[in-house]
């Protein structure tokens, strides 16, 4: 018990208490085939990596979240092939996000969803090394997410896309609303969406028996700009 109340007081100095925003909903998640999926024919648009970005937010959770840290993890990591095509529900894309190069807890992006600007260095480097684990994304042995379109439905300034998303080997689909706006030369596109670690096979990271913990849930937001070939 004098450990325990120990550790706690240690988590505390540490971390604070702060009220964090949980996600508001989960997508559905659904299996997939392992099929190659082939890029229609039309106008093709190449991602420009250094204008287009990836953020993930994971919360804390279990009965002491109160003490822990939400995160936001990300960066100017994706790349990939976008088709505008004739009709319009015809069109599709390939991405691939690097994992590698995904950056931790800049201050700006937590600023963005509320949370407190400032970690240590030590609370910084503990998540990457999370994240990086065999539990969660197993970066050595996966280092990539490949993202590739099934279908397209709705109007063209904001379709719902059902992608195909492998990460750690585990392929599955999930349907995802974006906002869109393309011209003949340039592709914006616009979104977010929740998915939970488990659906992939993933471990969310707990400590002192689950009572302080990752939430399951997690949050993606994207903003992706291409430029026409």
């Amino acid at each position: 018990m004098k450990t325990l109340l120990s550790t706690l007081f240690l988590i505390v100095l540490l971390t604070g208490c702060q009220a964090v925003p949980r996600p508001s909903g989960v997508g559905e998640v659904r299996p997939a085939s392992d099929q190659e999926i082939a890029l229609p024919e039309g106008t093709r648009y190449r991602i420009d990596e250094q204008a287009s970005e990836v953020r993930i937010v994971v919360y804390p959770g279990g009965t002491l979240a109160r003490f822990g840290h939400p995160h936001v993890i990300g960066g100017a990591v994706v790349s990939g092939t976008v088709v505008a095509a004739e009709p319009f529900d015809a069109s599709g894309l390939s991405l691939v996000i690097d994992i590698s190069a995904m950056d931790v807890d800049r201050p700006a992006w937590r600023v963005d969803e509320g949370f407190d600007p400032e970690l240590s260095d030590s609370a910084i480097e503990g998540t990457r090394e999370n994240l990086f684990s065999d539990q969660v994304l197993d970066a050595e042995r996966f280092p990539e997410i490949r993202i590739d379109s099934l279908s397209i439905s709705g109007p063209a300034w904001q379709p719902d896309i059902e992608l195909s998303i492998k990460l750690r080997g585990e392929r599955r689909e999930v349907t995802v609303p974006i906002a869109l706006d393309h011209t003949e030369t340039t592709l914006i596109a616009i979104g977010q969406f929740r998915f939970r670690q488990s659906d992939f096979g993933m471990e969310p990271f707990s400590a002192l028996g689950g009572r302080l913990a990752v939430t399951d849930e997690v949050l993606v937001r994207f903003r992706l700009l291409a430029r026409a070939e």
